[in-house]
């Protein structure tokens, strides 16, 4: 039995010392060289800030610097929050608010100045100095599993982003499962897409350390560029990704596939979003002899709680199922009545029940009592669901299908964003009276509707400043005045038909 994720790294450095578990941009780090600066890292981490089971920010690009700071937080028996370097100013420092770090960890100490002056911010290499305490090292042995490994931020429908506490239990019941499932073994070659800050890096963190594989991380302006991107696959022989449908789409619809050899590839795995039938085609089609894997599944319950491996042939029109259940996770769905769904075809609520589930949200009680709830099928005993918010239903087959959203938390470019948050800072601008926004799935696009005297490119200036890219609305309209229907809320029905 595992204690933590730490025996994943100490066992593969003692299989694979003079392997490339990173590759990036071309300067290749072995397990041993990773090892010991993790260990290095650690130890200064103990020894200097001297807490255990706190937030440490890791402000940083994705980068073989930014594992191994992780992994020595985790090994210093901290908790590593990871945040993209390139994150507006306001939106950082309100995690920084919410988490209260005791250091934050940057490669430039001119990237960052804490908006809290009691903050110590660090230079990645300075951790470098401490030579490593093997009593440091020894720590992972008073680990348990249920301690919490990291806290990833997503949207939040006040406003607030949300910070998801996920423990090592969770961790290593996915990274298991995965590995099973998929046979993964020590001649993987990852090719890392998501940024670290978002979930669906999970995989390519943990199933390539556990396994002994080899992770390449690129620039992610490369990804701008699908001929680049297949010949950086075909050239390093990357034969197993995570990504984003998003990433995998572009590739398809600017016509990248088929002018590569990309035999390489054998196992082609998607989370975060809907994957259209349309563009999985074009790539079967392209590598087929790859296996393709449709997970799903929020942060909430780690990376992913069930998935599909395409097994037929699927009519561009068709929806592709995510599945069922992953190995010890349960998904229950649960109609409007509060009872439980059995028959295909009927719509219920995806709840979630395992050890894949988070320890809840950080510093945020009355948000983790609404969405992580006790199960209403029984009362007898405490067992913790996951309410996610998505609808699904089975078909004749019981592979579970995903139907929507039941609020107006939506994924768009594999992230899952709460429109609220959205609203929030734009009711915040001087002079706006309203707004609401809308997200229409078919065009892949988030539009902002708002009345009151300010030009619509004053709006998605300011958002820039306030929110990360992938929430910036696509399209602004300035209306006299907002649709209200029946109820006396805003008709975002009538706004989405004007979409």
């Amino acid at each position: 039995m595992l204690n933590s994720v730490l025996e994943y790294l100490l066992n593969s450095y003692k299989c694979y010392p003079d392997k490339a578990v990173v590759v990036d941009n071309s300067e290749i780090v072995t397990y041993k060289d990773f090892y010991t600066d993790v260990c290095k890292i650690a130890s200064w981490i103990s020894i200097n800030l001297k807490t255990q089971k706190r937030p440490i920010v890791v402000l940083m690009k994705n980068s073989s610097k930014a594992l191994k700071t992780f992994w020595g937080i985790a090994l210093s028996k901290n908790i590593y929050v990871p945040i993209d370097s390139s994150v507006p100013k306001k939106r950082l420092d309100t995690i920084v608010s919410i988490v209260n770090p005791v250091a934050i960890i940057i490669c430039d100490l001119h990237e960052y100045e804490s908006c809290k002056p009691d903050i110590p911010v660090i230079c990645y290499e300075v951790l470098l100095t401490e030579k490593y305490d093997e009593k440091v090292i020894d720590n992972r042995l008073s680990i348990i599993d249920t301690d919490p490994l990291y806290i990833l931020f997503t949207s939040g429908s006040t406003g607030v982003p949300k910070g998801v506490v996920v423990s090592h239990k969770s961790v290593i019941d996915f990274t298991e499962e995965a590995s099973e499932t998929m046979d993964f073994s020590e001649k993987e070659i990852f090719l890392n897409q998501a940024p670290f800050y978002f979930d669906a890096s999970v995989p390519d963190i943990f199933c390539t350390i556990r396994n002994g594989a080899t992770l390449h991380i690129i620039d992610k302006s490369l990804y701008a560029f699908p001929i680049k991107l297949v010949d950086y696959i075909e050239k390093n022989r990357i034969n197993a990704i995570f990504w984003v449908p998003s990433a995998l789409i572009l590739v398809a619809n600017l016509k990248a596939l088929g002018k590569r050899n990309l035999s390489s590839l054998k196992k082609i795995m998607f989370c975060g979003e809907v994957m259209p039938t349309k563009q999985l085609n074009m790539w079967r089609q392209a590598v087929p002899n790859a296996i393709y894997v449709n997970y799903y599944g929020p942060s909430e319950a780690t990376y992913a709680c069930s998935y599909y491996v395409v097994d037929r042939e699927f009519k561009d029109e068709e929806v592709l199922p995510i599945g069922h259940a992953a190995l010890n996770t349960d998904i229950l769905l649960i109609n409007e009545k509060g009872e439980q769904v059995i028959a295909p075809n009927e719509k219920g609520e995806i709840y979630i029940r395992g050890t894949g589930l988070a320890l809840g949200y950080y510093n945020n009680p009355e948000k983790t009592r609404e969405c992580f709830i006790q199960n209403p099928l029984q009362s007898s005993f405490p067992e913790i669901l996951y309410k996610t918010g998505d609808l699904a239903h089975y078909d004749s087959d019981r592979n579970i299908i995903y139907d929507g959203r039941v609020d107006y938390q939506i994924k768009h470019l594999g992230y899952r964003i709460e429109l609220g948050e959205i609203e929030s800072n734009v009711i915040s601008m001087k002079d706006v009276k309203q707004c609401a926004c809308v997200y229409n799935e078919q065009k892949d696009i988030i539009v902002c509707f708002y009345s009151g005297d300010v030009e619509k490119k004053i709006i998605k200036e300011l958002l820039k400043e306030k929110l990360p890219f992938y929430m910036i609305p696509k399209i602004v309209i300035q209306m006299k005045e907002l649709p209200i229907n029946s109820n006396g809320k805003i008709d975002r029905i009538l706004l989405f038909q004007n979409t």
